[in-house]
């Protein structure tokens, strides 16, 4: 009875691994990046070779499109490089999409985020807030001054019968 749920169990096993490879084979990759405050870097890989795709940039944050969509052709292996002139400090969270010029079927979709991105947005407000880690800190320290001093008394008090 176990050998037959054990085989069971395989079985399924190696159905949901085949399923899995196909999903492998069909790897493209979008990549944003930036080196410059006013010029975005597109760059694609494992697309169909040799052929024309349509990529578009959207804004996260507002939902419009910061330029007009444009064509790439790819080369022989699938890549592509693309320079965007854009004011990266204005559109600071991008999400990019590829699509095959013959059809609307999108190739791939990807969000970019740019933490460490050499500019800044412009609608970004200087710090004018607290310390946190130190208030945390000078919190701490009083609540264990606290607990020593109920200790402490605690010890200190003998009542008399």
């Amino acid at each position: 009875m176990r050998s037959k749920t054990l085989a069971k169990l395989l079985l399924v096993l190696a159905g949901l691994l085949v399923l899995t490879v196909p999903a492998a084979s069909a790897a493209e990759t979008l990549v944003l990046s930036c080196t410059q405050c006013d010029e975005l870097i597109v760059t694609g890989k494992d697309l169909p070779a040799n052929s024309r795709v349509r990529v578009g940039v959207v804004d996260v944050k507002t939902g419009q499109a910061t330029t007009d969509q444009f064509y790439v052709q790819t080369d022989a292996n699938g890549a592509f490089v693309k320079k965007v002139r854009m004011d990266l400090g204005r559109h600071p969270t991008l999400e990019s999409t590829v699509w095959k010029e013959d059809s609307n079927n999108v190739l791939v979709v990807a969000a970019h985020s740019r933490f460490t991105a050499p500019c800044k947005p412009e609608d970004t407000l200087a710090f004018t807030g607290s310390n946190s880690p130190l208030l945390l800190g000078l919190g701490l320290m009083l609540l264990a001054a606290g607990g020593l001093l109920v200790r402490g008394s605690r010890r200190a008090y003998h009542p008399a019968h």
